[in-house]
């Protein structure tokens, strides 16, 4: 892909890559084999709010830096300092939360392209995630019980979101770090690579989902997280009208014409 913007890269600071219609996400201190700081953790909901100001984006891909770690969690080595207290660690979660919840509110698709370590708060934010692409050299993990720590409850409905509730108490009693393959096995991840084909298939999946529709992904992937949040109990009538704007859109006509033309459409999400 062509890049025809950065961001510019602040320190060891996550910073935006846009080429086309994928944006990406770095996580960017590969020499920490990018655990964030709190800076880096404060930094993220700025960086969704970029892209979802940048116009015509559709697809966003979170990876690491390096092209070896994903992300091996918070940098632990700042917690004296920003985690000394009570208020403070209560501080410390609800940053961490708020780059949970701004993955998460993107209205476009997100993919984690995972490789290396993916640990606690990285592990967080892949799950904050529509999808996740593994690397067979990626490991798993939420080490919060070997520190001390307790997970946030936030970042517990994420897990809970993808695996069963007898493999989230598995992955935060003991602490364990578990290969690609166990996570692919108990869902923490949707699909597992060979690592030299990760940035390809990722590539791939981003190429077939900017090639779809875009508002009738963005109704669906409202209308999922809110059945899933909610067990069911939803406004259905709201996504009733959401739906009808799909079938009143251009989009709608442009894909009907292309199917009978037997063509591929060019969605313009409008």
């Amino acid at each position: 892909m062509a890049e025809s913007e950065q961001s510019q890269a602040n320190g060891t600071n996550p910073f935006v890559k846009i080429n086309g219609r994928i944006a990406e996400i770095v996580l960017n201190a590969p020499e920490r084999r990018n655990a964030l700081s709190l800076a880096a953790w404060a930094r993220i909901p700025d960086l969704t709010d970029q892209i979802a100001a940048a116009g015509d984006i559709r697809v966003c891909v979170l990876k690491g830096a390096g092209n070896k770690c994903f992300c091996a969690g918070a940098d632990i080595s700042e917690f004296e300092a920003t985690r000394a207290t009570p208020s403070a660690a209560m501080h410390y979660d609800e940053i961490n939360v708020a780059a949970f919840k701004a993955l998460k509110s993107l209205p476009i698709p997100t993919v984690a392209a995972i490789e290396g370590p993916c640990l606690g708060g990285g592990l967080g934010l892949a799950l904050s995630c529509d999808l996740r692409i593994a690397s067979k050299s990626a490991f798993f993990g939420i080490p919060a019980a070997k520190l001390g720590l307790a997970y946030p409850p936030d970042a517990l409905t994420d897990l809970l979101s993808a695996v069963s509730t007898s493999n989230a108490k598995r992955i935060i009693y003991t602490g364990d770090r578990f290969t690609s393959e166990e996570a692919l096995t108990m869902c923490l991840v949707d699909e597992i690579t060979e690592p030299e084909d990760l940035s390809g298939r990722v590539e791939t999946l981003c190429a077939t989902i900017c090639s779809n529709a875009p508002l009738s992904i963005a109704a669906a992937k409202r209308a999922i997280d809110e059945i899933s949040e909610q067990s069911g109990h939803i406004e259905l009538e709201q996504h009733r009208l959401v739906a009808q704007l799909c079938i009143e859109s251009s989009d709608y006509r442009e894909g009907c014409r292309a199917f009978l033309e037997k063509r591929k459409p060019d969605f313009k999400g409008s």
